[in-house]
């Protein structure tokens, strides 16, 4: 895929919000003053909907939704309770009263924020495609756009809803279903999963069929054939789960048909999936494209590496100092795993990239970084050292993580570095997501 068409799905996105910030202060302004005004141009069913640019326009409400999926709630209620990803509490950092303990500790309550934020994250999605499948079905029933093309998009806006409804019964469980956005309940009632699970399956198998099969710019970033089907295959995988019913047979034809496609490949260097210019992998079905100009949300870089991390990337800004591994984790890869990485030490810097960032960091002109707020008991000290177990210090191996918190040192654990980290690079960044690869 060429990057120019990329950025045009990126700037569609970003025009959308635009849109919707003026519209805003449209309104606005007109609550605030009495004057009549002439309006010389409306935006009318029998002016709009006439390409597929203008389609592709009102569909971008539904998708910039997906905006906050990567670093966001749902992402990490789905992180943070495995062993891949926890936030010790470093003092006063992370607390935020004890949510991320709760969480690592399975012992989460309704209160909990990361709890709530996937459920109006997901049902958010639902309720922007039923809007613009009620919309896009009566102008095809008014014949005020054309019914063959309407119907191409109510399909791909219902995988999209399909989508968020996969999300909600696998957190969970029996969830509300209610997909008429004219008659829309105002608190619709809980049904069971088996039935939910059984009602998105009936809407993918019909709908998945009407996308679109091919693979370019202009389906990147957007549910076509290929991402109906493995998001069709998803369900049906954990179908016993979900149903109480295994349907084995149906994932292996789902998979069948997108890998038999020849569309999609592995790539020969893993990483290529994860650099920050990563638009052209062969093996992306559907992914996310983050921009840190025109579509914001992906803040990997920020959340995970340490305050003194902006030295060793040039960054624009001061990483958090969040996300790390646990040590079970990291040593579940082999050490000649090349996708462990290497371990920085006192004589030199990591040469290789991997999935962790460990051991000493050094800055990008060269010479170690200081961590001038180490904590005391660091056995460490002041240079900047995410400890492996590979690391002696005094003769003994560094730990990990000291322990989950309150006092949890500023160094502790492996740094999460899948991603390629821009140098000079803004708490925003551009490597693209992938949700189904």
């Amino acid at each position: 895929m060429k990057s120019k068409e990329r950025n045009e799905m990126k700037k569609s996105l970003y025009l959308f919000r635009v849109i919707l910030i003026l519209l805003g202060v449209a309104a606005f302004s007109q609550g605030c003053t009495k004057l009549d005004e002439t309006l010389y141009s409306e935006v009318m069913p029998s002016n709009f909907f006439k390409t597929d640019a203008e389609f592709v326009a009102a569909l971008g409400s539904a998708y910039t939704q997906l905006g906050g999926y990567a670093t966001g709630d749902i992402n990490e209620v789905q992180e943070m309770t495995t062993d891949e990803v926890i936030v010790p509490t470093r003092g006063s950092d992370w607390d935020d009263g004890g949510d991320q303990r709760r969480l690592h500790l399975h012992s989460w309550d309704y209160y909990d924020e990361f709890i709530n934020g996937p459920w109006d994250f997901c049902y958010s999605g639902v309720s922007t495609a039923n809007r613009l499948i009620y919309q896009f079905n009566t102008l095809s029933a008014g014949g005020q756009v054309n019914k063959d093309v309407a119907s191409a998009y109510v399909g791909e806006m219902t995988t999209l809803r399909s989508f968020f409804y996969w999300q909600l019964i696998d957190l969970y469980g029996n969830v509300p279903y209610d997909n008429d956005f004219a008659n829309a309940q105002a608190a619709p009632p809980q049904i069971a999963r088996a039935t939910v699970f059984g009602n998105v399956v009936s809407d993918l198998e019909t709908n998945v069929p009407l996308l679109t099969k091919n693979v370019d710019g202009s389906t990147y970033g957007r549910m076509n054939f290929y991402a109906g089907k493995f998001l069709l295959a998803k369900l049906y995988l954990n179908s016993q789960v979900y149903s109480g019913t295994a349907q084995w047979d149906k994932v292996i034809t789902a998979c069948d048909e997108i890998i038999n496609s020849g569309k999609y490949n592995l790539e020969s260097n893993y990483f290529a999936n994860f650099n920050v210019n990563n638009q052209g992998s062969k093996e992306f079905i559907f992914a996310i494209p983050y921009d840190k100009i025109f579509f914001t949300g992906f803040n990997m870089n920020a959340a995970s590496l340490h305050y003194a991390s902006q030295y060793t990337y040039n960054l624009t800004f001061q990483p958090w100092n969040g996300y790390c591994s646990l040590e079970k984790f990291y040593n579940s890869y082999d050490a000649t795993d090349l996708r462990r990485g290497d371990v920085g030490t006192l004589t030199g810097p990591a040469t290789k990239r991997g999935n962790f960032i460990a051991g000493f960091q050094y800055k990008l002109g060269g010479g170690l970084v200081i961590d001038d707020g180490a904590d005391g008991a660091d056995p460490d000290g002041k240079p900047l050292n995410f400890g492996n177990m590979g690391d002696l210090i005094n003769g003994q191996p560094a730990p990990q993580i000291n322990e989950f918190g309150p006092q949890c040192w500023r160094q502790s654990g492996v740094r999460i570095g899948k991603w390629e980290f821009e140098i000079g690079g803004t708490s925003d960044m551009s490597n693209d997501y992938s949700v189904f690869r």
